[in-house]
């Protein structure tokens, strides 16, 4: 705790001097300010591009989304995806590779590959594929939950929906900040960040965080990086290119959470049951873009990109397995893992307008290319496998005893000698084409009909058991849109669309498993009182086939299902209730099933998907006097009960809980801001998810966080 002190003591210091040399400085010399085309569509509550290319009104689009502004996630405290979820409909935390190595959800219900972090897309263009390390807030403007088919626009995404990244841009006026922050569990964040033009054509953007954080669990820490300079060129009033980039380090220990026996978590929270001095990972991630946008004329747009992004993953585990008869002695498995990834990626897409006699046309027309390459090698021992010597391994080192006692763990005692387990080379090249028009009738009637065709080649080499596979798939997603506008405020949609997605990786006899194929259909409405408010609902219905999940007769692996349904009701309202009282308040109802397999049984509830799950959150100000400002909020999360495993016979449920969190802020002047928060006031035991009854991630307990932002 001298360390929290001491940081605390440090951000407390800035606020002796609130107005000494940090009002506004009226002497700074700026380079005059110039208009620049807009390198990305900007988001908001009640504007979208993202969802169509062409910005509109959200009720002009057929389609729903979920926005988080900047203003939310930073009253929110938000510092990784996986805290921005709970404040959105429909999207659920799902297996984030070891205690937090990559952002992983399911949206309505459905999560994407799991041996990859969650596909995402940025400024509304896809991005590589691949490994990803979490993604650092201090780059990020606004987030943007796509709902529904998204596929048949940005292509081999999940039917359930996206997740559009608005990053921050480079800026023609110098603005800079400086961040920092400390949490009572240990935690530590500082960032800096900087903007400034270096003549009237070009300027520059750079930013770097860092992180030492401890946990709540015995042993548990981690440490980061992030580093990100962007450069933007105005070539001409028409056409401006962009440099972006991310790079990323992450080192941790490695911690699968606790574990349940019988169906019963009896274990305490806080209990590590792999090595603390041997189980360290490190996750790192680059991203390299340049990005060129055009503009023709008013209704004309050019936007082109190449990128390339790099992701790799490598350490040891031991990993819990199963429990013996007593309850309490827990079986390992030790790994030692190293996957790489690379992809390459050129895109481009042209966007105009066309009025016709009879329709007012939105018309897109785009294509990308690329290559991803996925190896990946795993050395694996494992306690009571000794009579599958052929099951997989080529190396008959395999069986090991590696137990600990979970109710009074020792360290220290664990095998040293594996065997191979994994050791595969897969590329994917791809090449795709998309169309799109949306056509306005008149005022209030716009239908949208779109397509994607994919033409992916799959070559996968698995160095263990010599099977050697390639496969050409050419699939076809179209989605379709229908929208009523009633007036300026109220409108009806609905839509329908299929979604394609190659799964990585091999099944228990070293196949490549089959492509996940999905189908959705959703009707809905939205309500906009006023330009700041949104009041949204949806009823949805999505099915899909070969979805990976955890093998039921053997957790070591993975394996397609036959077929799984997801289906439900979304409810959104965003308002401000009052001049200094903004509300946002969310329900989803969620049925996700599997329908049909031939190793689960139909009806079996999708993993950490609950039924239920609702959201209140109010933000109250109560200073607005220039620059000074002050504020207090909270928010209330529940979430229903989920199954544990991809087993509904009992085995595991996760408990419902509910947790409030409050936070308050006070900005002395424009160059200030100080925000106080305290999470999970009652201090309540909740588990956030589960892969397998034997890792299941129990969220954090009582916590207060102190930030303090500097602004020049």
């Amino acid at each position: 705790m001298q360390r929290t002190s001491y940081f605390i003591s440090s951000i407390l210091g800035f606020s002796l001097f609130p107005g000494f040399t940090w009002a506004d400085d009226k002497s700074t010399n700026l380079l005059s300010t110039i208009t620049l085309q807009a390198a990305h569509q900007q988001e908001n509550q009640t504007k979208t591009s993202a969802t169509t290319k062409f910005t509109h009104d959200v009720i002009d689009v057929p389609f729903s989304r979920s926005f988080l502004s900047e203003e939310i996630l930073k009253q929110q405290d938000v510092q990784r995806i996986d805290e921005a979820i709970q404040l959105v409909n429909g999207v659920y935390a799902q297996n984030n590779y070891g205690g937090g190595f990559w952002d992983n959800y399911s949206i309505r219900g459905f999560t994407t590959d799991p041996n990859v972090s969650a596909t995402i897309i940025r400024n509304g263009l896809s991005v590589n594929r691949g490994l990803s390390a979490p993604r650092d807030m201090v780059n990020i403007e606004s987030i943007d939950f796509l709902k529904g088919p998204a596929a048949a626009m940005y292509g081999r995404g999940e039917m359930g929906g996206l997740l559009n990244i608005t990053a921050k841009k480079p800026q023609w006026e110098p603005q800079g900040e400086v961040y920092l922050r400390a949490n009572t569990e240990e935690k530590y964040r500082g960032s800096f960040e900087y903007t400034a033009p270096i003549n009237d054509e070009v300027a520059y953007r750079f930013a770097v965080a860092h992180e030492d954080n401890q946990s709540f669990r015995n042993h548990v820490n981690s440490e980061r990086w992030f580093i990100s300079p962007q450069l933007s060129w105005k070539l001409s009033d028409q056409t401006q290119l962009n440099f972006d980039s991310e790079i990323t380090r992450q080192k941790g220990l490695f911690d699968r959470g606790i574990s349940a026996y019988k169906g019963q978590i009896l274990m305490d929270r806080k209990t590590y049951t792999g090595e603390p001095s041997a189980d360290q990972n490190e996750v790192s991630d680059q991203f390299y873009q340049l990005h060129l946008a055009h503009t023709f004329n008013d209704d004309w747009k050019l936007n082109s990109a190449i990128s390339y992004k790099q992701g790799k993953i490598s350490g040891s585990s031991n990993e819990p397995r199963s429990f013996e008869a007593d309850g309490e002695t827990l079986n390992r498995q030790r790994r030692q893992r190293y996957t790489y990834t690379t992809d390459r990626l050129a895109q481009t897409e042209l966007l105009g307008k066309v009025n016709s006699s009879w329709a007012r046309h939105e018309i897109l027309v785009g294509g990308e290319a690329g290559t991803l390459v996925f190896n990946q090698s795993q050395l694996r021992c494992d306690n009571g496998r000794a009579g599958q010597i052929n099951g997989g391994y080529s190396n008959p080192k395999r069986y090991c005893v590696n137990q600990i006692n979970v109710n009074h763990p020792q360290y220290g005692t664990y095998p040293k000698d594996m065997g191979l387990f994994t050791n595969t080379h897969e590329v994917q090249n791809y090449a795709a084409l998309n169309l799109q028009d949306q056509m306005f009738f008149n005022d209030h009637w716009s239908v949208l009909v779109g397509g994607r065709l994919d033409h992916v080649k799959q070559n996968l080499d698995n160095n263990v058991n010599g099977i050697y596979s390639s496969k050409t798939f050419n699939e076809v997603s179209p989605r379709v849109g229908l929208n009523y506008k009633l007036n300026d405020h109220l409108s009806f949609y609905s839509n329908y669309g299929r979604s394609f997605a190659l799964n990585t990786g091999t099944d228990k006899s070293g196949n490549v498993f089959a492509p996940e194929k999905g189908e959705g259909y959703e009707i809905g409405s939205k309500y906009r009182p006023t330009d700041d408010s949104l009041l949204s609902a949806a009823i949805f219905h999505m099915k899909k086939r070969n979805a990976l999940t955890i093998d039921p007769n053997d957790t070591s692996y993975q394996y397609a299902a036959g077929e799984a349904r997801s289906q439900g009701v979304e409810l959104s309202f965003q308002t401000q209730l009052a001049s200094k009282l903004n509300l946002l308040a969310n329900y989803t109802y969620t049925d996700a099933i599997i329908t049909q397999d031939t190793s689960i049984a139909k009806g079996t509830r999708l993993n950490s998907v609950p039924k239920h799950n609702a959201n209140l959150s109010l933000d109250y100000t109560l200073l607005d006097d220039g620059h000074r400002k002050a504020g207090v909020g909270g928010n209330v999360v529940y979430v229903g009960k989920r199954n544990g495993t991809q087993n509904d016979q009992g085995r595991l449920e996760l408990p419902d809980y509910t947790i409030m969190n409050l936070n308050a802020y006070y900005a002395p002047n424009a160059k200030f801001r100080y925000q106080f928060n305290l999470n999970n006031v009652f201090d309540k035991t909740y588990y956030l998810e589960s892969y397998s009854d034997m890792w299941i991630q129990p969220g954090d307990p009582i916590n207060a966080s102190l930030s303090v932002q500097w602004m020049f």
